[in-house]
């Protein structure tokens, strides 16, 4: 799997590494300007509302909540709100073109593994077929955690104001939530790559997934946490230029993803082939 550099249609992980570095460094180029501005105005509002709450405007209610008022109409106010809107879409677009770069990387791979001379338009027909149902279910399985985030965040909200007591039992479950994240990972390590080696439906792939990691979750838990931990200490590097730092991160931040996704095939070939067998046992299911 730390070979990622290895593929057997030629030039293909060369461009392919290009590309995910451009958007991984570029990007965060091109936002650097933009978290600037935002760091700026936060400071600004922050300031402003501080002054609002140390006036004599404090100690009347509804003079205070037209100071605030007028504070969220004034024009520093909107370029925050600017400048995060513009932040959380480049950040998005970024991380949709890694996800999809390093999806035809997988693709490719699992050709590699399957073929004994695969040709980029091998590469290009097994990710085009897989990609519509790919962005589908992926659309359907983020938008269906953020509703469940808000659902139980608000849930815990309300319990706090209800519940004032209960105040830092919520909290420990609100850190809890990076541990919830790491198992629904493990759960669903292979709920992309089965589009490109089955027929499956976007919504049978919930239970496909799901399966396919059963019985091996500790296994797979190992070695997502050995994932894990290599991009825990690439985020300590740091050089006197930030410049040089951030294109040492996102460089090595590539790399990492691409060896994740070699072990995301290999684990799946594992769980699924059987010897002298080319198609995966569920497929028949």
């Amino acid at each position: 799997m730390m070979k990622f550099y290895d593929l057997k249609a030629r030039g293909v992980p060369q461009v392919l590494f290009v590309l995910l570095l451009a958007v991984s460094f570029g990007l965060v180029l091109l936002v650097r300007p933009l978290v600037l501005d935002y760091t700026i105005y936060v400071q600004q509002v922050y300031n402003a509302y501080m002054d609002i709450l140390s006036s004599e405007n404090a100690e009347d209610p509804s003079l205070l909540l037209k100071k605030i008022m007028e504070l969220q109409n004034s024009e520093t106010f909107s370029q925050l709100m600017s400048s995060s809107v513009k932040i959380i879409g480049f950040s998005l677009l970024q991380q949709i073109l890694l996800k999809l770069l390093s999806y035809f990387y997988l693709g490719a791979y699992l050709c590699d593994l399957e073929y004994e001379r695969p040709s980029m338009s091998c590469y290009l027909r097994k990710f085009l077929k897989a990609l519509p149902r790919f962005i589908g279910f992926n659309l359907f399985f983020y938008l269906g955690l953020v509703i469940v985030f808000i659902a139980v965040t608000f849930l815990f909200a309300l319990i706090t104001a209800l519940v004032p007591v209960l105040y830092f039992a919520v909290n420990l479950v609100i850190f809890l939530i990076p541990v919830v994240w790491f198992i629904i990972q493990v759960i669903f390590i292979f709920k992309d790559i089965t589009f490109l080696d089955t027929g499956v439906s976007i919504w049978r792939n919930f239970r496909l997934s799901a399966g396919l990691s059963s019985g091996n979750r500790f296994t797979i838990a190992k070695n997502i946490i050995f994932i894990v931990c290599l991009n825990l200490v690439i985020q300590m590097f740091s050089f006197e230029s930030q410049l040089v730092t951030l294109f040492i991160v996102s460089f090595l931040e590539v790399i990492i993803l691409l060896i994740k996704q070699r072990l995301i095939a290999l684990m799946y070939l594992s769980r699924t082939r059987r010897t002298g067998e080319n198609t995966p046992a569920e497929v028949s299911n």
